[in-house]
């Protein structure tokens, strides 16, 4: 007890740093909570607990108030911010619509695009059900649109997607809090009924942008140029998917996402370039002080820099992190501390909640948090003066490797649970990349912006695209060695839960107690090990049925290895292969498959069937009927389990364990989804396009 109240005390100047910790429990909480909970319950929980702490201020304990309060803060700002971005959904189909909207985003994606439309008026649909805003794809990119333009659009329209599969990614949140109430597919180009200009300084700068992207992929031109563009605007979609996929497997997929690796480069090459040429006129150089006013330059170039890039949430973290640090060198104080990194936490857990559920939330803070860890217990031995330039160098070096180490580690957890991969030589190829980004591409990316205007942006270009060149070889290089990626399942959720709370206790604890947070990074990461294979799953319009072999690998019996669905639900199991149906040995002919494994059955009927067909289908002895039509058990009596129309309506997609005595269900709608504000209750069903 001694000890433990030792260590308390010991720890108390960091009890700051846990503040965001809170927070992410209460935000979490609100998130997981499979229905909706009453109005203003956080705000009434945050009240009680401000008022309990006022009450007990001249109380020793009444520090013991602060965890809950901070709970109750992120239970409320979660719960306001769902509030906020409110917006209707779409509840049912609409097939062959007008819809005329204005245009927010243009996303090109390979060589297709996706226009996020607002100001919507849909036809046949009232004003008052109408949503603040959709995305709608189109086959073919259009050149002449541009952000602001009013348009005209022959779409179909559809609600929001569920989960693919029970316990996956929500894409139905996603969306709500970009206030984006469908999605749909363009039937035909979109005609401009009236060209709207720059109106507001987003559509502005969303055009710039876009124009930016366009003429990188122009002028560079290839692979080269699409990744160039993405490292400069954000723009992924255009990047060739075995580009993607090489980067990914290689370790340097976060060279693609604008954050505090590239935010960070902006504002260093804008510092040291203004303050060198400041000292190039020593009476300038005498009487101001250039460090700081090369700092007051490199703040407003990075503030710059995010706008451009359209405001990823990583790139605001390390906005604030950079704005904390040029602002400490303005007044002569230090800059970039874990208190900082804390700091931007809070700020942005209050403003955007829903992002701690995001991947690039997740890694970007926990990679940063590993580092400045690091810097704050190693940084001196790295940063020693009065040595020679070989021993700089080499601490240099070191400090690259150190940097590059514990942001793979520390994001290990993470890639694992999103991505199941694991990059075996990420390690190296950060170690050859980001000295890359940091002397060649990223200066000169900063070069061709500072032309752009005077139409010189082609100086810049080239070197940013040697660099680029070289990376992407460095990518192809290092997927070519044996397992360069390891495919695994996802750790559990409790899993990625004790694993950040590991690297949290190791990165924030002052004390040697800290590597006890390496057993629980370890223990989480084992649970990758009680994944358990799912040997069934539909999709909730059954359109893919990927079943598991005696081998372990999967097959489809409707749907296909370029379906999003089915990759993704490969992906999941920790797969990367497809076996086609023809060499699964499952029996199959036109009209339905029959699976089996171990002692269970399943029939699926892949067309809609006449009453005959259908009651041949229920006569069968199979333990699971699978069919796009209504099944109802007195009328199908046979099966034990049966998943028809109503019930993938209702309870969204399947997943099934067939186990030697039992067949084991999970819906994704009792799993905590489709049951919140940001999921629509269909009001209608779909239409059968077989």
């Amino acid at each position: 007890m001694h000890s433990l109240k030792r260590i308390i005390i010991a720890e108390r100047p960091r009890f700051f740093l846990w503040t965001p910790v809170a927070m992410m429990i209460g935000i979490g909480w609100y998130f997981m909570l499979p229905n909706e909970p009453p109005d203003f319950i956080g705000a009434y929980a945050l009240a009680v607990f401000i008022c309990l702490l006022i009450l007990a201020r001249h109380d020793p304990m009444r520090w013991i108030f602060l965890p809950p309060l901070l709970i109750a803060l992120g239970f409320s700002a979660a719960q306001y911010r769902i509030h906020y971005v409110e917006t209707p959904l779409l509840t049912y189909e609409l097939r062959n619509t007008l819809v005329e909207g204005t245009i927010d985003e243009i996303d090109p994606v390979e060589q297709k695009e996706k226009l996020v439309l607002s100001h919507l008026v849909i036809d046949g649909l009232p004003q008052a059900q109408t949503p603040l805003r959709v995305r709608i794809s189109f086959r073919e990119q259009n050149p002449s649109l541009q952000t602001g333009d009013r348009v005209r659009i022959r779409a179909n329209l559809f609600p929001l997607p569920a989960p693919i599969m029970p316990g996956s990614y929500d894409f139905a949140r996603h969306f709500y809090f970009r206030s984006i109430g469908g999605n749909g597919f363009a039937m035909r180009p979109a005609e401009i009924t009236e060209s709207g200009g720059q109106s507001s300084l987003q559509q502005w700068l969303n055009n710039l942008r876009h124009t930016i992207g366009e003429d990188m992929r122009n002028r560079i031109g290839g692979s080269v140029g699409t990744v160039a563009a993405a490292m400069t605007v954000g723009e992924t979609g255009p990047i060739p998917a075995d580009i993607k996929s090489v980067l990914r497997d290689s370790g340097l997929a976060h060279m693609l996402a604008i954050a505090g690796l590239h935010l960070g480069i902006v504002a260093g090459v804008i510092f040291f370039n203004v303050r060198l040429l400041l000292t190039l006129y020593p009476p300038l150089a005498l009487r101001f002080p250039i460090k700081k006013i090369a700092a007051l330059f490199a703040l407003i170039s990075a503030f710059i820099y995010l706008s451009l890039a359209g405001y990823p949430i990583p790139a605001e973290r390390a906005f604030i992190m950079v704005a904390f640090l040029f602002t400490a060198i303005m007044i002569d104080r230090r800059g970039i501390t874990l208190r900082t990194l804390a700091i931007a936490a809070i700020l942005i857990l209050l403003v955007f909640p829903e992002s701690l559920f995001g991947a690039s939330f997740q890694m970007s803070f926990a990679a940063t948090l590993a580092i400045v860890a690091l810097f704050e217990r190693f940084g001196k031995s790295l940063q020693s003066t009065g040595i020679s330039w070989w021993h700089s160098a080499t601490r240099h070096g070191l400090g690259i490797v150190a940097t590059s180490l514990v942001a793979t580690l520390a994001t290990s957890p993470f890639v694992l649970y999103h991505f199941n991969r694991f990059a075996l030589f990420g390690l190296l190829a950060n170690m050859v990349v980001v000295p890359l980004a940091t002397f060649i591409i990223m200066p000169g990316m900063v070069l061709s912006l500072i032309l752009m205007p005077l139409g010189l942006q082609w100086i810049g270009y080239a070197p940013m695209a040697l660099g680029t060149h070289l990376m992407i070889g460095m990518a192809e290089w290092v997927t070519s060695l044996p397992s360069a990626s390891l495919h695994l399942p996802s750790p559990t959720d409790a899993g990625l839960v004790i694993a950040a709370l590991g690297l949290l206790c190791v990165c924030l604890v002052g004390q040697r107690i800290r590597w006890l947070g390496l057993a629980f990074i370890a223990l989480g990461l084992a649970t990758i090990w009680r994944h358990e294979p799912v040997d069934v799953l539909i999709s909730d319009d059954a359109h893919q049925v990927m079943v598991r072999l005696d081998s372990g690998h999967y097959t489809t019996l409707r749907g296909t290895a370029r379906s999003f669905t089915v990759q993704n639900w490969l992906r999941t199991e920790g797969e990367d292969e497809l076996i086609p149906l023809k060499e699964s040995g499952i029996a199959c002919d036109t009209s339905s498959c029959f699976y089996q494994r171990h002692n269970h059955s399943l029939l699926f009927v892949k067309k809609p069937l006449d009453a005959d067909a259908m009651q041949q289908a229920c006569a069968q002895k199979s333990d699971v009927l699978v069919a796009w039509s209504y099944l109802h058990a007195d009328q199908c009596p046979g099966p034990a389990l049966l998943i028809g129309r109503d019930e993938l309506a209702t309870h969204g997609a399947y997943a099934l364990w067939l186990d030697d005595k039992v067949v084991r269900v999970a819906r994704v709608r009792e799993t905590g989804h489709g049951q919140r504000i940001w999921q629509p209750v269909l009001t209608q069903e779909i239409e059968d396009d077989y």
